[in-house]
């Protein structure tokens, strides 16, 4: 998931409740007889894959139950992970990765700020704030050309966008109309977001900010309730997910000439579409009729692959890349939080 702070608070607060130990496994699922590989470093008691390249190369962040801190990681192809903190930060987590390998994310400082920061291939952590910037600078997702887009929270600890372009330079923005905050979720090749902002009543809806700084709002449809842009691919296309006015959740994917499609995986009682690639494919999960999740793909042609790793109680994709290869998270029976990579 892409996501956003309060998410990350959530998630982490999961770690710290998490305990079991690093596991490592492999499983099968889908009609192609896809892989599944757990991911856990070394004393891990919750990790949560959040992002790959092309490359297979993959980020995140996990609770280290040795030393009560979260920490990034980085996950090559061949599986070697190499994991990584700020020296004097409790919190260090990683959402982007780059074509070269090069993670973005932030950390935490004991004055309770987070500072963003670009991972370089060689481990150094540089960081990088908005100007305006009170609280904290969130990196949410970073594109192969090494662009990101995030929040900053201003002195009311409202949240701002921001895309920040690989010399460095930033650009604050915010959806017309926005009064409880906007969130970037997704950032594509040409540097168009995609996300969602509150209005006035608190209700989510959605955004796409082309490259020239516009910014059209949309809902996934006439009577949604709620739109959650999640994911962006270079033609333009946006997948996320709504709800509907009985409170519903679903799937939907708009393309770049505004019309939205809705779908929904079979057996779905709520769908969440997190990331879409270029080819047009949709990673996700959806909750079936007893309230457990499980991971999906949806393909360009509209039809469905889930799957659960082995020994998940609850699985959430969370980002598939150009090659089809899914990363995410999963719950076990003691509860316990592990990431995952799916190769079809």
């Amino acid at each position: 998931m892409k996501s956003d702070p309060s998410l990350s608070a959530c998630l982490l607060k999961s770690s710290l409740l998490a305990i079991g130990t690093a596991a490592c496994a492999l499983a099968l699922a889908g009609p192609a007889l896809a892989r599944i590989v757990t991911i856990d470093p070394p004393n891990s008691i919750a990790t949560y894959a959040w992002s790959l390249n092309d490359k297979g190369e993959m980020t995140g962040f996990y609770f280290d139950g040795s030393d009560g801190t979260t920490k990034g990681f980085v996950r090559k192809p061949d599986g070697i992970i190499t994991t990584f903190q700020h020296p004097t930060s409790k919190v260090t987590a990683a959402y982007g990765i780059d074509t070269r390998g090069r993670a973005a994310g932030y950390w935490s400082t004991d004055d309770g700020n987070f500072p963003g920061f670009v991972r370089t291939r060689k481990g150094t952590l540089k960081p990088f704030s908005v100007s305006e910037a009170v609280t904290g600078t969130f990196p949410v997702s970073m594109n192969a050309n090494s662009s990101i887009a995030g929040e900053y929270y201003d002195t009311y600890d409202v949240p701002h966008g921001f895309l920040r372009t690989a010399d460095g330079t930033i650009a604050t923005f915010d959806v017309s109309g926005d009064t409880y905050g906007t969130f970037p979720t997704g950032i594509n090749a040409g540097n168009s977001i995609a996300g969602h902002y509150g209005d006035s009543s608190g209700f989510n809806h959605g955004f796409l900010r082309t490259q020239d700084g516009a910014i059209t709002a949309f809902d996934g449809a006439r009577k949604a309730s709620e739109t959650f842009a999640m994911g962006i691919n270079t033609a333009g296309t946006i997948a996320g997910y709504f709800q509907d006015s009985s409170g519903v959740t679903h799937g939907f994917e708009r393309a770049s000439d505004g019309t939205i499609l809705r779908f929904d995986p079979k057996g779905s009682t709520g769908t969440f579409a997190e990331s879409i690639n270029d080819n047009g494919d949709i990673a996700g999960y959806y909750e079936d009729s007893g309230g457990l999740a499980h991971g999906f793909v949806r393909s360009s042609d509209g039809s469905f692959a889930s799957f659960d790793p082995q020994g998940s109680t609850g699985t959430f994709a969370n980002y598939i890349n150009g090659n089809g290869h899914v990363v995410g998270f999963y719950t076990d029976a003691s509860g316990n939080y592990h990431g995952f990579l799916r190769v079809p």
